[in-house]
């Protein structure tokens, strides 16, 4: 089922499988991704309670082996569409028997989307309704068409960070799936832009894992329009396209947690990035994006 969000000349789609964001179309301008399965066959899945790949596919909680698959499992999951309005909607998936063979958590996973007419702004909570403290990874994963332009390339965008960021960003090891922890690149130094290319991507995801910036925009540098993605609660930015497919969007995405770096311990509580939830704590972040 797909629920469809008004306010004035804006509106999104969002689908109930993963309460995944579909379409953001302001003024008659799709920014999102169209998820042709050409390329890639989403354009904005959440990312929960793992982010990534487990060394092996495995981790140990609370002592146990277990294995999470890519990216979690509420990306592949029907939740629940609640308290609809013409602009707003919030939906909601709870743990059962089948999440805790890999997940042995009692949860509540709510988001809610707040439609402007200027863009639309996600917030998402995490309830531990537990008895023991919960470890776990979220993330977004929004992908935006790139060119979006009349007479643009991927080459002509560009991302501008908030704060001027020094990175030495990890190269994934397309063998291990894991993170090279002392095998790094220089991504930026001292600067606010990072010039999109295709073969930035050639180790799969550039990972902006020391930043400080809560914002960026994604802008043509001919005619300086695009998206500005601002989030609170996240800590690190992941940024991908398929490069071997030359895919015309990019994903931008605010993360917490992240694929197991080749030095973790292969303990799920003690991954990069981790966020733990008490019995009972609820726990929030949000991202927002904007036509710019």
């Amino acid at each position: 089922m797909e629920i469809r969000l008004n306010c004035g000349s804006t509106t999104a789609d969002i689908l109930d499988k993963g309460a995944e964001l579909r379409s953001l179309c302001i003024n008659g301008e799709e920014l999102m991704w169209c998820a042709d399965p050409a390329f890639w066959g989403k354009t904005s899945p959440l990312l929960f309670p793992m982010i990534g790949n487990l060394r092996n596919g495995k981790t140990f909680i609370n002592g146990k082996e277990y294995s999470i698959t890519k990216h979690g499992f509420a990306r592949d999951n029907v939740f629940s569409a609640d308290k609809l309005s013409e602009n707003s909607a919030e939906f909601s998936f709870s743990s059962d028997e089948t999440t805790k063979k890999s997940f042995p958590f009692d949860f509540l996973l709510s988001l809610k989307y707040t439609l402007a007419e200027n863009g639309i702004s996600i917030t998402y909570t995490v309830k531990n309704n537990s008895s023991m403290p919960m470890p776990y990874c979220i993330g977004a994963h929004p992908a935006f068409a790139c060119p979006n332009e009349d007479g643009t390339e991927f080459t002509d965008y560009k991302l501008v960070f908030e704060k001027n960021e020094t990175v030495n960003s990890p190269v994934m090891n397309l063998e291990t799936r894991m993170w090279g922890d002392n095998d790094r690149i220089g991504r930026l130094n001292d600067s606010r832009e990072f010039r999109l290319a295709y073969p930035l991507f050639d180790n799969d995801c550039v990972y902006f894992d020391t930043i400080r910036s809560k914002s960026v925009l994604l802008v043509s540098e001919k005619s300086g329009k695009g998206v500005k993605l601002s989030w609170k609660g996240f800590e690190t930015l992941g940024v991908w396209t398929p490069d071997h497919k030359k895919a015309p969007f990019v994903c931008i995405e605010p993360w917490c947690g992240c694929d197991d770096y080749d030095t973790d311990s292969g303990v799920f509580n003690e991954k990069r990035g981790i966020q733990t939830a008490d019995p009972g704590e609820v726990k929030t972040y949000s991202l927002c994006i904007e036509k710019v």
